[in-house]
């Protein structure tokens, strides 16, 4: 618990700071895109105009100025010319532009103001000094040491003043603003200097710099809002898991401590179960063997048929108390198998022989459809053996006079499988019923079935040695139709005999 809870705590920590990365995100992509590159733009393209409409048009005067320096030009009637042109066209522009010469002086501006950028405002609240130190590594790429000296070796630069001084001279008083100034050079490829001359405008953008911090004020109160009302059900959810949690915990103790017992009842019924076996089969052995002694010496038929009674009625229980003993230790997993290549073939040819007296007393024909080539697996021969006798007893047990049960064995050599079919023609059984069957004393209760005697245990007792042994148990039956039993194992190999 105490470990879900820090999860919980680490994960409203991740959140807050996923909020506060995301405005960072947001914050600098609405000023790098929506107003360094808008403005830098602008720049560009009215220094491509004046570029194209007046300065390649006086070559006489740019020569001059690469020759003299402009104070020497005053007098100079051409340059005057140029002088008013260019002024007059940045008046137009309403913007506060510069030119400097190639010896980096400002001869024509239209730029009056007294500004200068500043670190901080002396009135700066705390968070906006830290946002201020934050603004200066994301946005390092809009600041130059030497902005002026960059253009003159071909370089423009536009540089972020996000906060600046404009003290005017004439009331003196003092603005806060912000600008985006850009330092462009006039490139002439023909000449014999590249920079004819560099351009310094500087564009107010103080309403948008408010405008988009006003509106992370409210996105980031919006986020923060979000943030408690998400908190808020995490806990109230988290609280009402952690109840259920515990009651789960409490019900899964209980459910363990039942558990607990019930294993404990079944392991003292499975003991109780084998050693009632135990003790049962050694009387009934001692039944079994004086009966066979007084076989054969007794002399009337009479006396033989009642001896034959009891030694059959012994032998029939002793089965069905080994049935039982099997299923008990394979219900507890104490039922080994010793598996071993065996040959298939071999092991049903002597079951079926084992089978043939019970089958010519019921008059039902036994059919034997196995292949030439003689099939190698790895099974407990005894096992196994148990396992046919079974399938072949029931078959034979339910198949009515006349008909028939057969047993075949096919290979599928690709997915190296063998499969053992145990076919009768008998009663049959509901698909309903077929669980049932394969249920410890699950014998289908019905007026066919009492005929017949059993523990019911034969068929869950094949199915639970088949899966011991790595093979499968299908059962397929229709009633009045008859029973299809297949066994599947894994095939290895095959032997030619």
């Amino acid at each position: 618990m105490n470990h879900n809870k820090y999860i919980v705590r680490l994960s409203f920590i991740i959140l807050f700071l996923n909020i506060v990365i995301n405005m960072l995100f947001y914050r600098y992509f609405m000023i790098k895109e929506m107003i360094i590159k808008q403005v830098a733009l602008e720049h560009t393209k009215i220094v491509e105009l004046y570029t194209d409409n007046i300065w390649n048009i006086h070559k006489n005067v740019i020569s001059k100025l690469h020759k003299f320096d402009y104070l020497k030009l005053l007098q100079d009637q051409d340059f005057i010319n140029f002088v008013k042109i260019t002024a007059q066209w940045f008046t137009n522009l309403n913007i506060n532009i510069s030119l400097y010469d190639l010896k980096g002086n400002k001869f024509i501006t239209s730029n009056m103001l007294h500004m200068y950028s500043v670190d901080n405002y002396k009135d700066d609240s705390l968070i906006e000094i830290v946002i201020t130190k934050i603004d200066k590594i994301f946005l390092k790429s809009f600041t130059s040491a030497a902005p002026l000296r960059d253009a003159f070796k071909g370089i423009t630069s536009h540089i972020l003043l996000p906060k600046v001084v404009i003290e005017n001279e004439s009331d003196l008083t003092i603005e806060h603003a912000s600008f985006v100034t850009s330092y462009i050079p006039v490139i002439d490829h023909n000449l014999d200097f590249p920079v004819d001359a560099v351009f310094e405008i500087n564009t107010n953008i103080t309403s948008q710099w408010k405008n988009i911090t006003s509106l992370e004020q409210k996105v980031f109160i919006t986020f923060i809002i979000i943030f408690i009302i998400f908190c808020t059900i995490i806990i109230s959810n988290t609280n009402y898991a952690r109840q259920i949690i515990e009651e789960q915990l409490e019900t899964n103790r209980n459910l363990k401590a039942q558990i607990e017992k019930v294993e404990k009842t079944s392991s003292s019924n499975t003991k109780f179960f084998a050693n009632i076996s135990h003790e049962l089969r050694t009387p009934l052995n001692a039944i079994i063997g004086f009966s066979e002694i007084l076989m054969s010496e007794r002399d009337t038929e009479k006396s033989k048929n009642y001896i034959k009674d009891i030694h059959d009625a012994g032998k029939h229980l002793l089965s069905m108390i080994n049935d039982i003993l099997d299923l008990s230790k394979a219900s507890a997993d104490k039922l080994k198998v010793d598996n071993i290549d065996l040959d298939l073939n071999k092991l049903i040819s002597s079951s079926l022989i084992l089978i043939k007296p019970r089958a010519y007393q019921a008059e039902v024909e036994l059919i034997s459809r196995l292949p030439k080539e003689h099939v190698v697996i790895n099974a407990d021969p005894k096992r196994l053996k148990q396992v046919l006798l079974n399938l072949l007893s029931n078959a034979v047990k339910f198949t009515n006079s006349g008909g028939s049960v057969t047993i075949s064995l096919e290979k599928d050599e690709l997915a190296k499988l063998v499969y053992i079919k145990v076919i009768d023609t008998g009663i049959g059984i509901e698909e309903k019923d077929i669980p049932k069957t394969l249920s410890a004393f699950g014998q289908i209760d019905s007026e066919l079935s009492r005929k017949y005697e059993g523990t019911g245990l034969g068929l869950p007792l094949t199915k639970k040695l088949v899966e011991l042994m790595n093979g499968k148990f299908d059962l397929q039956s229709k009633i009045n139709k008859g029973t299809t039993v297949t066994i599947t194992f894994k095939y290895d190999g095959s032997i030619e005999i």
